[in-house]
C-alpha cells in the first residue's frame, strides 16, 4: 500500500501541475518511486481498499444525483447540504467558487491523466509478459473511456449526430504534456474516442468480474460501456449488440429475497456494498455522498411497495428518526453505491432496444427475467404490454425504479427530452424556494468550474 502511496502522489501533483511545471517533469523525485516495472502499473490502476474507498479509480461523479428528480429536499435534509450542492439543486449560474474545485471534474480528469501514463508508457515496462502489458493497457482504455463518457454527459449537450461535430464536448488529453491547449473537443470527437478505446480493450480482459477484484475492467463491463455509449447515441442496434454480449458473458442478478436485513435501517436490506456486489461489471461510486438523500415522491410511487423488494428492501421511512417527511435512499447512508455498469442495467438496455425495434415480448421477457429476482416469493411481477410504445414505458417506468440514485436518472431525462419529446421538467424545493429546470434550459448541460477557465483561458464556458 506504501508503494502505490509513493507513485499516486507524483502522479496526483504531476496531473494537477500547471504548465510551469514542464521542466520539472524529467527529473525523479528523490525518496519517491516512477513507476518503471509493470507492477508498477497495475498498482496505479488498483487504487482501492477492502472498504471500497479510493482517490483513485473509484471514485467517479455525484452531482448528477443533485440535478435530477429522483431526490427531493425536504426541510429536514437541507441542513445536510453545502453552498455548492445547494448551486447544483437550484440549478444556479455556478456551482463553485472562483477558485474552487470541482470534485467530479478533478476526480475524472485526474484519472485520465494517470491513464494516459500506462497507454503511453506500459507496453515498454520492465519484468512483465506481454499479455500481461496488454491487459494494463486496455484496463487503462476502459477507464478512460469511463471518464470520458461521464465528463460528455455532464458538461455538453447530450448527444445529436446532426449537431455532434459542431456541439462543443471537453477538453481531450491524450498526453503528459502540460503545455498542450485544452479547446473543448466537439461532442463528436469526444465519443469517437471512447467508442475507439473500448474497442481496442476488447480482447485482452477477462471475461467476467470477479467478487472483491470488480473494480477492474473486464470483457463483460466492456461491452456494456459500448453499450451505454450507444444508448446515449440513440444507436440502437449497436446498443443491443453489446449489451446481448455482455449478458452472454456475464448475467447473474442478486435475490432480493436472499438478502438479509438492514442493521443500520429497520424494514430495509443489507444490499451487498460495492466490491461485493456481483451485479456489478466495473465498481465506479461516487466523489461525495451526504447521510441523507430523500426520494422524491413520484418516483416512490412507482414502486409496489407491498411486494416490489427495491421498494422497502432500498428506501427507509423517516418515522424511525420520528419524521414524517418521506423514504430516505438507504444506499447512500455513509456506504459507497456503485455508479459503474451492472448486469441489471444490461438487461434494461436491451430492453429498451427490443421495445424500440417492436419486439414486445422479447423487451417483456428481460423486464420479467429481472423483476424475478426484485419481487417477494410468491408475488407476481409479470407485466405485459400490447404496443411497442407501451412496452417503451414499462422498460423506463422499470429503469427509474431499478437504477434510483445509480448515476443513470440525469442522463436519461436528457437523452428522453432529446430523442422522444418527454418534455421532463425537473422541480426542486429548497429553503422555501422553488428551482424549475425546463427541457430545453441551458442550465441541463453543468458549468464548468471558474477554476479551471481561470487556468486555461482557452476552455470556454456553457452558456448560462
Amino acid at each position: 500500500m506504501q508503494r502505490i502511496q509513493y507513485i499516486f502522489l507524483v502522479l496526483a501533483a504531476m496531473a494537477m501541475g500547471s504548465a510551469s511545471c514542464k521542466k520539472y517533469l524529467d527529473i525523479v523525485p528523490k525518496g519517491k518511486i516512477i513507476p518503471e516495472k509493470t507492477a508498477d502499473y497495475r498498482l496505479l490502476l488498483d487504487q482501492v481498499n477492502s472498504a471500497g474507498k479510493s482517490s483513485g479509480f473509484v471514485r467517479s461523479f455525484s452531482n448528477d444525483l443533485l440535478m435530477s428528480d429522483d431526490l427531493q429536499v425536504t426541510p429536514f435534509s437541507a441542513n445536510f447540504y453545502g453552498p455548492a450542492d445547494q448551486n447544483v439543486l437550484s440549478f444556479a449560474e455556478h456551482f463553485y467558487q472562483d477558485f474552487e474545485s470541482d470534485p467530479d471534474w478533478e476526480a475524472l480528469y485526474n484519472q485520465i491523466y494517470v491513464t494516459n501514463l500506462v497507454i503511453l508508457q506500459v507496453m515498454d515496462s520492465k519484468n512483465g509478459t506481454e499479455p500481461e502489458k496488454a491487459q494494463l493497457m486496455a484496463e487503462a482504455r476502459v477507464h478512460r473511456a469511463y471518464a470520458y463518457l461521464t465528463l460528455v454527459n455532464l458538461y455538453a449537450k447530450h448527444y445529436v449526430a446532426a449537431t455532434a461535430s459542431t456541439d462543443a464536448g471537453v477538453p481531450l488529453r491524450k498526453g503528459l504534456d502540460f503545455e498542450e491547449k485544452l479547446n473543448r473537443a466537439s461532442v463528436q470527437e469526444v465519443y469517437d474516442l471512447i467508442i475507439d478505446d473500448l474497442k481496442q480493450a476488447l480482447g485482452h480482459l477477462p471475461e467476467a468480474p470477479s467478487i472483491t477484484l470488480n473494480y477492474r475492467p473486464v470483457e463483460a463491463a466492456t461491452n456494456a460501456l459500448l453499450a451505454r455509449t450507444y444508448l446515449y447515441m440513440n444507436n440502437m442496434p449497436e446498443a443491443f449488440k453489446y449489451a446481448d454480449a455482455s449478458l452472454k458473458l456475464y448475467d447473474e442478478l442478486i435475490d432480493y429475497n436472499t438478502l438479509p436485513p438492514s442493521a443500520n435501517f429497520p424494514g430495509t436490506l443489507a444490499l451487498p456494498q460495492g466490491l461485493q456486489n456481483k451485479e456489478v461489471l466495473l465498481y465506479k461510486s461516487v466523489t461525495s455522498a451526504s447521510s441523507l438523500f430523500y426520494a422524491d415522491s413520484n418516483l416512490m410511487k412507482l414502486y409496489d411497495l407491498q411486494h416490489d423488494l427495491r421498494g422497502t428492501g432500498r428506501f427507509a421511512s423517516d418515522a424511525i428518526f420520528g419524521l414524517s417527511f418521506g423514504y430516505i435512499n438507504s444506499d447512500w447512508s455513509g456506504r459507497t453505491p456503485t455508479k459503474g455498469p451492472s448486469t441489471a442495467e444490461m438487461y434494461l438496455v436491451r430492453a429498451e432496444t427490443y421495445a424500440r425495434a417492436g419486439q414486445i415480448n422479447d423487451a417483456l421477457n428481460d423486464l420479467n427475467t429481472l423483476r424475478s429476482s426484485r419481487y417477494k416469493t410468491g408475488s407476481s411481477y409479470q407485466l405485459s404490454a400490447a404496443t411497442p410504445a407501451e412496452a417503451l414505458n414499462l422498460v423506463k417506468e422499470e429503469r427509474r425504479r431499478e437504477l434510483a440514485f445509480l448515476g443513470s436518472r440525469w442522463f436519461d431525462i436528457k437523452r428522453y427530452n432529446t430523442y422522444d419529446n418527454s418534455n421532463i421538467t425537473v422541480i426542486h424545493k429548497l429553503n422555501n424556494n422553488t428551482y424549475t429546470l425546463p427541457p430545453s434550459g441551458a442550465r441541463t448541460v453543468l458549468p464548468i468550474g471558474r477554476k479551471y477557465i481561470a487556468l486555461n483561458p482557452e476552455i470556454t464556458q456553457n452558456p448560462r
